[in-house]
C-alpha cells in the first residue's frame, strides 16, 4: 500500500507537469467552428441611431492623402517610445533593460509588431451605421521629444478634425514606470454614432529571429474576476466579450507571452465590450465604449501597460494586473518564494546561486518531514517478510489478508502511509516553485556558468543534433543539465527503501527515465532546481542509512 501510494503521487506530479507543458502548450487545438465565435454581418447592415450593435461592423478608413507624418520620442530610463502623428498611434516601443537576445550586444527588446496593413496600436473609431476611422490621419501634435528621468513626468497631445468631428489624444508618461495614460475624446458627434472603440493591432511573429522568442503569443482579459487566454489561432472566427445581453465588466485587455505583456485598462468606464479577431496575420483587439444617445462629445481614459511580467511592479499598478503572470493554484506560494530569490540576488548577483540556496533552505525546512518519510518506509520494509505470509496465506481472502494486514501495522504501530504523507505536503511547494522558476522574467538571458547562458532557456552544450527525435528535444545540443538530473533521481530512487514487490520497483525506476524526457525542454533554472533537489536528497538518505544501521 505504502509503494502504491507513493507511485500514485510520483505519477500524479508526472501527468501535471506533462499535460501542462507538452498538452497545453504543444497540441491544444483551436475550439471548433462556431465555438464561442460571432462573425461581422456586412458594413452596410443598418443600424439604429445610438444603439450599440450586437457585433461590432468592419470599418474601412478614408482614403486620404497622408502627408508627411512627423515622430515624436519619449525617452525614460526604462523604455524608448516613438508615436507617429499618422493616426498618432505608437509605432515603436523598446525596453532599455531587456534585449533581443542572450548576446549583451543584440538589439533592445521591440514590443510593437505592426499588422499586415502597418496597423498600430491606438486607432481610433466612431462605430455606427457609417463609420469613421483615423487611420493614418493627420493629427497635429503639441509639443516635441520628452525626455524623463525618475520623478519627471511629461506629456503628448494630439489632434485632428475632419468629417465634423475633433479627434484629440493624450499620453501622459513617467520617467520611472512602465505604465502610462492615454484619454481619448471626440467632438462634435453625429447622432449616427453609437460607439467609441480603442484599437490595438499587431501583427504575428510565428518564426522569430534565432535565439530570441516570440513576445506575444496569446490574447487576454479580465472580465469581472474570470482571467482568460486566448491563442491567436482561436480568434480566427472573432470574439465579442461579453455576449449579448451580458454583463460588461472589461477590467483590463492586452497581449501577453511568457515574459511580457502589454495591457489596456478602461478607467472608470461603464458597459465596455471588447472585440477579438485574427484577420490577415494580425490580431486586432477593440475596447468599445458606448456613445449617450444625447451627447455631442465624448471622452474615455485608459492606463496603458507595456512592460515585463514583474509581479511586484504589476500589483503596484494596481487593476488585478498581476493576473496576467500565471502562477497556478500555488500563486500564494510563487509569490513569497520569489520575494527569497530577489533577496538573495540582491547578494549573490547569480540567479543559479540563488535557486540552490533557495532549494537548501527549502529543504532545510522539509528535513523533519522528510526523516519522518524515511523512517515510516523503513519500518514498512522490515514488515514485508511477514506481509508475504500473509498475502499468501489468505490469498483466496482479500476481506481477511486486508484485516490480518491492518492488524499488523497496529501491533508494530506503523502508519501505512506514514511515507506518503509528508510528500504531500511538500507538493504545493514544488508546484508553486515550478511555477515561480518558470514564469519569472528575472530568470531571462540570466547565466549561471560555463554553458549555461540563460536560466530560462534549455540547458544545452554544443550543436549536436539528433535528427529522429530533434522535434521533442527542442534546441540543438546536448541536455547536460538534465541528464545530470535524470541520473541523480535514479540513484536516489536506487536508494529509496523498497517494498520489495519486483514489479512495484521497475515502475518506480522507470520514473527517472520518464522525467528525464519531460525536463528535457524545461528552463534550466527549474531543471538546476531539481537537480540540487536529488542530490540533497540522495545525501539525506546516505546520511539517515548510516545512521540507522
Amino acid at each position: 500500500m505504502e509503494k502504491r501510494a507513493l507511485i500514485a503521487v510520483a505519477i500524479s506530479i508526472f501527468i501535471l507537469l506533462f499535460y501542462q507543458e507538452v498538452v497545453l502548450r504543444r497540441f491544444y487545438p483551436p475550439p471548433p467552428e462556431g465555438e464561442t465565435a460571432v462573425s461581422a454581418p456586412p458594413t452596410t447592415a443598418p443600424v439604429a441611431p445610438r444603439s450599440a450593435p450586437d457585433i461590432p461592423p468592419e470599418i474601412a478608413a478614408p482614403v486620404r492623402p497622408q502627408s508627411e507624418a512627423r515622430m515624436v520620442t519619449v525617452e525614460t530610463d526604462l523604455y524608448r517610445a516613438v508615436f507617429t502623428s499618422a493616426g498618432a498611434r505608437l509605432q515603436n516601443f523598446q525596453l532599455k533593460k531587456y534585449r533581443t537576445t542572450v548576446d549583451p550586444n543584440s538589439p533592445l527588446q521591440q514590443m510593437i509588431l505592426p499588422g499586415r496593413e502597418g496597423d498600430l496600436p491606438f486607432g481610433v473609431e466612431l462605430r455606427g451605421a457609417q463609420g469613421l476611422s483615423d487611420s493614418n490621419a493627420p493629427y497635429g501634435v503639441e509639443g516635441g521629444d520628452l525626455r524623463l528621468t525618475a520623478g519627471e513626468e511629461g506629456s503628448l497631445n494630439f489632434a485632428w478634425a475632419g468629417d465634423g468631428v475633433t479627434l484629440r489624444k493624450r499620453f501622459a508618461f513617467r520617467g520611472d514606470r512602465y505604465d502610462f495614460s492615454a484619454t481619448v475624446s471626440a467632438e462634435g458627434l453625429a447622432r449616427q454614432y453609437n460607439e467609441l472603440a480603442v484599437a490595438w493591432a499587431k501583427g504575428v511573429a510565428t518564426q522569430p529571429q534565432p535565439g530570441s522568442e516570440v513576445i506575444f503569443d496569446h490574447a487576454i482579459y479580465l472580465d469581472g474576476r474570470k482571467f482568460t487566454e486566448d491563442p491567436f489561432d482561436k480568434l480566427s472566427a472573432g470574439k465579442i466579450v461579453p455576449e449579448k445581453d451580458a454583463r460588461a465588466d472589461i477590467q483590463w485587455s492586452g497581449y501577453a507571452g511568457k515574459h511580457f505583456l502589454a495591457a489596456m485598462v478602461p478607467v472608470e468606464a461603464q458597459n465596455e465590450r471588447l472585440w477579438l479577431k485574427l484577420r490577415d496575420s494580425t490580431v486586432e483587439e477593440k475596447l468599445l465604449f458606448p456613445i449617450p444617445s444625447d451627447a455631442d462629445a465624448v471622452q474615455q481614459r485608459l492606463d496603458i501597460f507595456i512592460g515585463p511580467k514583474d509581479f511586484d511592479a504589476l500589483e503596484r499598478i494596481g487593476h488585478n494586473l498581476s493576473r496576467g503572470v500565471n502562477l497556478g493554484w500555488f500563486g500564494f506560494i510563487a509569490v513569497p518564494l520569489l520575494h527569497v530569490l530577489q533577496l538573495s540576488h540582491t547578494f549573490t548577483g547569480n540567479y543559479g546561486l540563488d535557486i540552490i540556496l533557495l532549494t537548501v533552505i527549502i529543504k532545510i525546512l522539509f528535513i523533519p518531514l522528510t526523516q519522518r518519510s524515511f523512517k515510516s518506509m523503513r519500518a514498512m520494509q522490515k514488515l514485508q517478510p511477514q506481509m508475504a505470509k500473509i498475502r499468501e496465506k489468505f490469498k483466496d481472502t482479500p476481506e481477511q489478508m486486508n484485516k490480518e494486514i491492518m492488524e499488523l501495522y497496529r501491533r508494530h504501530k506503523v502508519n501505512p502511509l506514514g511515507g506518503c504523507l509528508p510528500m504531500l505536503l511538500q507538493i504545493p511547494v514544488f508546484i508553486g516553485l515550478y511555477q515561480a522558476l518558470l514564469n519569472t522574467v528575472e530568470l531571462r538571458h540570466a547565466p549561471f556558468f560555463l554553458w549555461i547562458n540563460d536560466l530560462s532557456a534549455p540547458d544545452r552544450l554544443g550543436s549536436i543534433q539528433f535528427p529522429v527525435v530533434q522535434h521533442f528535444l527542442g534546441p540543438p545540443g546536448v541536455p547536460v543539465l538534465t541528464l545530470l538530473m535524470g541520473v541523480s533521481m535514479f540513484v536516489q530512487q536506487w536508494m529509496t527503501p523498497s517494498a520489495g514487490d519486483p514489479a512495484q520497483q521497475r515502475v518506480m525506476m522507470i520514473m527517472p527515465v520518464m522525467f528525464t524526457f519531460m525536463f528535457v525542454t524545461f528552463p534550466s533554472g527549474l531543471v538546476l532546481y531539481w537537480l540540487v533537489n536529488n542530490l540533497l536528497t540522495i545525501a539525506q538518505q546516505f546520511y539517515m542509512n548510516r545512521t540507522s544501521t
